[in-house]
């Protein structure tokens, strides 16, 4: 469920998403797996935050879904000052504890589905 809030003479709207997501980004000559933590709205216009599973660098890029091929399209933010705007109000809702917390859930999700990837493994080894 989104939550919509006014803060700052901007028109804020969080967690439009639902579920989890792991995207890998291309920074160049390296990438980066970082995990989804929201899709966002500020004054009408979509971003997506990604929080990187190594550094908890926090990425945010303009935010565009293609429902026709089931892909988004993630876009940089080329204005410095609108993206410092953007993100001084993504501060305001989700601050460093909700951040670790998520990044928690994150890690726990993903050593719980590699632990039941190993018990698959081993049966198929016993069947055979």
């Amino acid at each position: 469920m989104t939550e919509k809030i006014e803060l700052h003479g901007h028109e804020l709207e969080f967690q439009k998403n639902s579920g989890k997501a792991v995207i890998e980004i291309d920074l160049g000559e390296v990438s980066d797996e970082c995990y989804l933590v929201d899709v966002f709205s500020v004054d009408g216009t979509d971003y997506v935050a990604l929080i990187s599973s190594e550094s908890n660098e926090i990425y945010i890029f303009y935010y565009e879904d293609s429902f026709e091929n089931d892909e988004i399209d993630l876009k940089v933010v080329d204005d410095e000052e609108e993206l410092d705007e953007v993100f001084h109000l993504f501060t305001h809702y989700w601050d460093d504890e909700s951040l670790d917390k998520l990044v928690d859930d994150y890690d726990n999700d993903i050593e719980h589905f590699a632990d039941d990837e190993q018990v698959i493994e081993d049966n198929d080894t016993l069947d055979e």
